[in-house]
Order: C-alpha cells, then sequence, then structure tokens
C-alpha cells in the first residue's frame, strides 16, 4: 500500500445504536473519529479509504470516509452565552486563521468506518480487528485505492468522486447476481439502466429483455437497435402505411430534450426501423390461455382430492391417479415444468377402467375431468401467424448468432404489462431448464414496483408478475437468467425480491426508510448513506456484496451520459448529422 504525506490520528471510537426500518429490533454501527491536520493539500473526499494501526502487529484496519468537518479551538466552546462583541472578536480572528498554512489550533474531525477488511504484509482480506486510540491514520493514495477499490481488467462504468480514476467493474459477475438501481425522480436511473446495457451488449454475450412502461428505451438505445439485430417489441397496433407508423412512434415515445435538435434525424432512424420489420406487435394471449404443464395436473389432481364437494368414493381414486402420474414421471424423468402430452393417456384409461369397475355413474365427476383432460391432451396446437409469447421466448432462448440480442417489450397497460412479465419469465424458465444453455439472458424491469409491490393482489396480476420476478431472481442464477430492477421505491418492493440482488445503484434517496434498508442490508454506516442527498444528477453510490468489485466497499462515482454515448454512435454511423457551429 502506497500513502498521501498527510497522516492523522485516531481520537475517538463511537458505537451508534437505533432500531432498524421496520421497528422490530435495533442495529450498532462503528464509528471512528479520526483527527487530520488543516491544509489546503489534504487530499481527501467522502468514500476516501484511510488505514489505522491494530492490535494485531503489521496489521491494519482499512476505514472508508463518511464525512469531514474543519475545527477551530477557538469556536470550540462558543455558544449565545458569550457576549455578542466577544464571539464576533473570536469569529473574526478564527476567519483569519482559516488563511495561515498551518495552524495548531485548527484541524479536520474525519467521520469514518471499517468496511470489515484488514491489510497485512500478504496483502487485503476480510477481517475486524480493534485499532488503537491514539494510532497515526493514514490516507491512501491514488494508485492504491484503485487496486482495492476496482476490478482488474473490468469494464469502465465511470469516474470515481473524489479520486480521478476510472470506475471499473466484473460486468459478468454483476450479472450473475442480479442488480438493483434506486433513485428518486429525476436522479438519472434510465440514463444509468441504458449506459450499463450498452455495455453488457459490447462487452457480454449476454441477451437483454427490457419491460418498458414508460416508452423511453427505444430512444435511449437507438444506435444498438440500428446495429444489431433486435426487436421492438409492442401491443399496440401500428398503420401499415410507413409515414403514418413513424409519426405515431415518434409520438408516443419518450424524447429526452437533449435530443430535440436532432428530432428529424430520429425521425429518419426510427422509419429505419420500421422499414426493416424491427417493430412488431405482439399477441399476449389473455389469463389462463397457456399451455399446461404435468405440475399443473398435479395440482388440479390433488384441488380435487382436497375438495370438500368431491365425493367421498371418488376420492381414492384421484388419489390412485396422483400415485401413478408420480411414479410415471419418476420412471421417466419427467419433470413439473414439462408439458402435458399424449403419454398421460394410459393412465387415463387405466382410472376410467377403475371407476367403471367400481360401478360409479357414467355422469360422475371424475369421468367429467378425465373426459376433458383426455381432450386437452388430443387436440393440435394451432398455428397462427401472430408473434406471441411463445414465439418470443424462442427468440429469446435461440442460440444463433445471428439470432436477436435485444428485445424492447412496450406496454402502456400495466395489468397487461404485469401478465406479459409473468408468461414470458414462466415460459423461458421451463424452456431453459428443458434445453440447457449456458447463453445469459438479463430481464430489465423499469419501475420495478410496479411489478413486485410488496402489496401483491390479483386483480390487478400483481401477485402474478411478483411471483414470476421473484422465481427469476431466487432461482434463475443457475439457469443463466438475471435480473436488472429500477426503481424509485425500496418501501413497496417485495422484500424477498429485493434480497436477492448483490449489487445496488443508489443515488438520491429523500425517504430515510429508503435509506434505512440499504444500511441494514448491507451494513452501510448511516451517515455515509445520508451523502447520497448530496449526490447530483447522474451521480451514485455503487454498493456490491461479492459481486462486481473486487472488495466490498461503497464507492461514490459520476455514470456516463447515455445521450452523449447515443449522439457519438449516431454519428459514427450516419444517422444523424452533426450539430452545426454557431461561431
Amino acid at each position: 500500500m502506497e500513502f498521501e504525506p498527510v497522516t492523522g490520528r485516531l481520537r475517538e471510537v463511537r458505537v451508534i445504536t437505533r432500531p432498524t426500518a421496520d421497528g422490530r429490533s435495533s442495529i450498532s454501527f462503528r464509528n471512528f473519529v479520526v483527527e487530520m491536520p488543516f491544509t489546503k493539500e489534504l487530499n481527501l473526499s467522502i468514500g476516501s479509504l484511510l488505514a489505522v494501526e491494530t492490535m494485531r502487529p503489521d496489521t491494519y484496519l482499512i476505514l472508508e470516509v463518511a464525512d469531514y468537518v474543519p475545527v477551530h479551538y477557538g469556536m470550540i466552546n462558543m455558544d449565545g452565552s458569550i457576549p455578542k462583541e466577544i464571539r464576533d472578536q473570536v469569529m473574526e480572528e478564527v476567519e483569519r486563521s482559516w488563511q495561515r498554512k498551518e495552524n495548531p489550533e485548527m484541524w479536520i474531525d474525519v467521520f469514518t468506518y471499517p468496511i470489515g477488511y484488514l491489510a497485512t504484509p500478504e496483502g487485503f482480506r476480510k477481517g475486524y480487528v480493534p485499532p488503537l486510540p491514539g494510532s497515526m491514520v493514514r490516507i491512501l493514495n491514488k494508485e492504491s485505492f484503485k487496486n482495492f477499490v476496482c476490478a482488474k481488467d473490468g469494464v469502465d462504468i465511470g469516474t470515481v468522486i473524489g479520486q480521478g480514476v476510472p470506475l471499473t467493474i466484473n460486468l459478468n459477475k454483476a450479472l450473475i447476481y442480479h442488480i438493483g438501481i434506486f433513485a428518486f425522480t429525476g436522479s438519472g436511473k434510465s440514463n444509468l439502466t441504458a449506459a450499463l446495457i450498452r455495455r453488457i451488449l459490447r462487452y457480454t454475450n449476454a441477451k437483454v429483455v427490457i419491460f418498458d412502461v414508460s416508452m423511453e428505451y427505444s430512444v435511449l438505445l437507438l444506435d444498438q437497435l440500428l446495429t444489431r439485430n433486435s426487436k421492438i417489441l409492442t401491443t399496440d397496433k401500428y398503420p401499415p402505411d410507413l409515414s403514418l407508423s413513424t409519426r405515431k412512434f415518434m409520438r408516443t415515445h419518450v424524447i429526452p430534450e437533449d435530443l430535440e435538435e436532432i428530432r428529424k434525424d430520429l425521425t429518419k432512424s426510427f422509419e429505419e426501423l420500421l422499414r426493416e420489420g424491427k417493430v412488431q406487435t405482439l399477441y399476449v394471449p389473455p389469463q389462463g390461455v397457456i399451455n399446461m404443464t404435468y405440475g399443473d395436473l398435479l395440482k388440479l389432481v390433488k384441488d380435487q382430492i382436497e375438495d370438500k364437494y368431491t365425493a367421498f368414493s371418488q376420492k381414492p381414486l384421484f388419489s390412485l391417479m396422483l400415485k401413478k402420474l408420480d411414479a410415471f414421471m419418476r420412471e421417466n424423468k419427467v419433470s413439473k415444468e414439462a408439458l402435458l402430452d399424449a403419454d398421460v393417456i394410459p393412465i387415463i384409461e387405466e382410472i376410467e377402467s377403475e371407476g367403471k369397475t367400481a360401478g360409479l355413474k357414467d355422469n360422475a365427476v371424475i369421468f367429467s375431468f378425465l373426459s376433458t383432460l383426455r381432450s386437452y391432451v388430443n387436440s393440435e396446437t394451432v398455428e397462427t401467424e401472430e408473434y406471441d409469447v411463445e414465439k418470443l421466448a424462442i427468440d429469446i432462448l435461440d442460440r444463433e448468432e445471428s439470432s436477436p440480442r435485444l428485445f424492447i417489450l412496450e406496454m402502456s397497460n400495466l395489468e397487461e404489462a404485469r401478465e406479459l412479465v409473468a408468461y414470458l419469465i414462466d415460459e423461458v424458465m421451463n424452456r431453459r431448464k428443458r434445453s440447457f444453455s449456458n447463453t445469459p439472458i438479463l430481464f430489465v424491469l423499469d419501475e420495478a414496483q410496479e411489478f413486485i409491490p410488496f402489496d401483491t393482489r390479483q386483480k390487478d396480476k400483481s401477485e402474478l408478475s411478483s411471483n414470476a420476478v421473484e422465481k427469476l431472481l431466487r432461482h434463475g442464477r443457475k439457469y443463466h437468467l438475471h435480473g436488472l430492477i429500477s426503481t424509485q421505491r425500496l418501501a413497496y418492493l417485495n422484500t424477498n425480491a429485493l434480497q436477492q440482488l448483490h449489487t445496488y445503484f443508489i443515488s438520491v434517496l429523500p425517504r430515510p426508510y429508503d435509506r434505512q434498508l440499504i444500511s441494514e442490508t448491507f451494513g452501510i454506516n448511516d451517515t455515509l448513506l445520508d451523502r447520497t442527498l448530496d449526490l447530483e444528477v447522474g451521480q451514485w453510490l455503487l454498493v456490491s456484496f461479492k459481486a462486481s468489485l473486487p472488495h466490498d466497499v461503497p464507492v461514490f462515482f459520476n455514470a456516463p451520459n447515455n445521450l452523449t454515448e447515443l449522439r457519438n454512435e449516431l454519428e459514427k454511423s450516419g444517422s444523424t448529422n452533426p450539430p452545426h457551429d454557431t461561431k
């Protein structure tokens, strides 16, 4: 490790305890106060890393700066009980003293907290050893900070605030463990999401599926749509006339103010997308119109057994059917997710025979059940020209290099959007289980509070989408299916889904509950999270738990401007004319 020339001393150790966000228990944080000399050459900022000697020889505890405040000895006991004339004289003298290069009466109180790492002669490792009060504290220099924080050979996603070094992350690992983007309206969530997707398409072989209820990603990723094999899928109908379709496309999509001056060029680009057939209408079947699986059949049989209206004389036959289905599935290694097929016909015929031998009447419930089941199995699948969820899932799972890599699903109706999210995720997961592939697929949920709310309801289909997304985040990783969720309110999210995310991008969250929830999830000091209130548009706090960064250290950084990258790419491809020089 290498350090800055300025050093300080550990003056105070504090333990702060507060109630958790839900009020059911309490949580404690260690806070260390470091005293640094006041100098304008001091290279210190929020997020800087310090090293302090511990009880163990040659072992240093790594601290992160959460806040720092200049202090003057003359102001320590200054309050309203001192006469105003004396206060004015003291404050005038204090003001003059700040201009002097060195003055033992002034210093900087640096508020820090341990991030759970130790520096030893063998390198960095996880752990905690109590520091020695009064010991010398050193600031890691820019190179040491970069080596500790940034992923080697990683993908550049911005610049670390206060350090000026590129922030590089392990993008593949971030994908595997799922990503969350949380910030208040206007903080740049869509900009960051689009910038990350741009890099995922460039540096990985992942396919990206975006559920877009805001109708903005077709603009934010327009260059990717033009240059890559991609699809924009909408539940809306476009007129056959190209000019009318282009006009409708421009009218229904969000055009950022920064792109208004190239609106004509955007219109031409959208016309090109329509002409190439990259914009298609997606047919979403009504709820319940789905292919039945063996798991669905097992559930139907169990429901008949548990139904109080099912005749007692018929329940043993339903139990026998359940037993035979189980034996058949075990013997033939058929999973619950497998689609129901004609292989169950012998079981149906056997149960019918047992029912007739038992003397059941022809109108018995079990005969009706078996008859309708046979009709379903024998029915032929009607092929249609409509592009539906099944065809979309096949395209998403297509392993050919020529297959589409970017899918943007535009849905203005929320209930229909939730239904589509549930159907598509379930269809992709079921098919991936039957035909495994290691090609990563990333599902992007913008406005995630609409799809995975804490309070779900059957009526508005939120229960349907929440269950599907939770299953994706819980079990998708082993099938190379991943999630990126973006929202402005953590408090409204399904907490079971939230706990599956290992990489968080956090910007301004005005509500204390949201900040406390993140603080408790990752064990981050409250003071550090409160600094997110000072972030400007495009500035973020990255927190990654064993995922995108080599060490679990929160990092403040400036994200790239996606609109600038979009314009540059469009100009390179000749899709826009360079701006005229007005000088």
